[in-house]
């Protein structure tokens, strides 16, 4: 039996930010969040793996203290996000045949661990989602198939797999606060779950999950993921680039990127695939007054020189988007176009620059799948923690259903549940 009130925790370990959210889902389904915080995560983690563990464990520590102070709530485990360019992903089917023509539990654990086979791979862990499965029965789609009669049970799943050594120090790193790492889940799909509307995944969207150094892809269709990947860039290239070109710290840079964003002007002028110019010398310009400038470089910079550098790395990173969409011929699938969501889209003009280019509707996408969140919170930023926490929920309610069942690694945190659940509720 559900108790009234359940609490789970969620971290993201972010390039910028470790995130920590603590949510509660109370009997009528509804669900807040109750608790968060945030510490600096540079120098902690790049591209989804730890790079210092002792910073690591200090950022999780001083985010998940906060959280539990907002809350009043000490959690005792916590789901977590993997993402970066180490992780591969798949989608796959497993089909079973009934002999008995009903379909029990176990004909589902035999799909799923036929559709993982292929995936398995020595020094890997395979991580999965209650959200990111599908099943039919005589080709016929169906929610739960347990019961139901038929002649053959077919899943598809979408797999995350990922070297074993992160999932090791992200255990090392939640342990080290007393705490156990629950389950994971591939950011890109939980950063769905965090703002994508049913209508969405049922008409048609590719989600842009824009962090510091990676951006995730997740595009769905018909209720059905279609294709997820993981690309080698975000928010700090921009910022590279920037402290590059004009010559000031990373830090400064980050300001002027996060101020002055991608000009607007250049969007309406070059276009979706115009060949970006760099703006001529001479004539009175607007211009920008440097802090960090390095020695012997100027104080001050023409803000028309700025833009170029913005504007050139967010177009030519936006259209590798649009070229992976092309190449898989998913850009059709797109009637509720792109959602940007994630730190990066915060930069003023992102979604105006998508738009140029993806010649869709596209927005920001904040958490809209719970009913409280403190207004902290509610940036395109915090849509992975509290999908991750999404993905908790629905974790629980399946084993509890007893529809857990991979066996081998494909769940590997799906153990100590049955002790855990006295933990959980209250």
């Amino acid at each position: 039996m559900i108790a009234k009130s359940e609490i789970v925790g969620a971290v993201d370990f972010g390039s910028r930010e470790v995130r920590v959210v603590i949510a509660r889902k109370d009997e009528d389904g509804t669900v807040q969040v109750v608790g968060h915080g945030i510490a600096p995560g540079r120098g902690c983690v790049s591209q989804g793996v730890i790079q210092d563990l002792q910073a690591a464990k200090m950022a999780l520590k001083r985010a998940l203290t906060e959280a539990e102070r907002s809350a009043r709530i000490k959690v005792m485990s916590l789901f977590c996000g993997i993402n970066g360019p180490n992780v591969e992903t798949f989608l796959r089917e497993g089909h079973v045949k009934l002999e008995q023509e009903i379909v029990e539990q176990s004909h589902m654990d035999d799909a799923l661990d036929i559709a993982s086979r292929d995936v398995l791979e020595a020094g890997k862990r395979i991580v999965s989602s209650v959200a990111a499965q599908e099943w039919y029965l005589d080709d016929l789609r169906v929610i739960d198939p347990v019961g139901l009669n038929g002649h053959v049970l077919k899943t598809r799943l979408h797999f995350a797999r990922i070297p074993a050594v992160i999932e090791d120090n992200i255990v090392r790193c939640i342990e080290s606060q007393r705490r156990e790492l629950e389950d994971m889940i591939f950011l890109p799909l939980a950063s769905s779950l965090g703002c994508l509307t049913p209508e969405d995944r049922e008409l048609g969207v590719a989600m842009l999950d824009m962090g510091r150094m990676t951006t995730g892809l997740a595009v769905f269709r018909d209720r059905r993921i279609l294709g997820t990947h993981t690309f080698e860039w975000g928010g700090y290239h921009l910022t590279r680039d920037v402290a590059a070109g004009i010559h000031v710290s990373f830090e400064e840079a980050d300001e002027l990127v996060m101020e002055y964003g991608i000009s607007e002007e250049r969007i309406a002028t070059d276009g979706g695939d115009a060949k970006v110019t760099r703006p001529p010398r001479g004539g009175a310009k607007a211009q920008i007054k440097l802090k960090t400038a390095v020695h012997g470089a100027p104080a001050v910079v023409e803000k028309d020189e700025m833009d170029f550098i913005v504007y050139e790395r967010a177009h030519e990173l936006m259209m590798k988007v649009r070229q992976h969409l092309q190449s898989r011929g998913l850009t059709k699938h797109l009637i509720r176009g792109v959602v940007l969501t994630g730190g990066s889209a915060k930069v003023k003009n992102h979604v105006k620059l998508a738009e140029t280019i993806f010649e869709v509707p596209c927005r920001i996408g904040i958490p809209s799948s719970v009913e409280t969140l403190p207004s902290r919170a509610k940036g395109p930023d915090f849509s992975g923690v509290v999908g991750i926490a999404l993905h908790g929920f629905d974790f629980r309610a399946a084993a509890r259903a007893g529809r857990l069942g991979f066996r081998g690694p494909v769940v590997q945190n799906a153990r100590k549940i049955g002790q855990a659940f006295r933990k959980y509720f209250f």
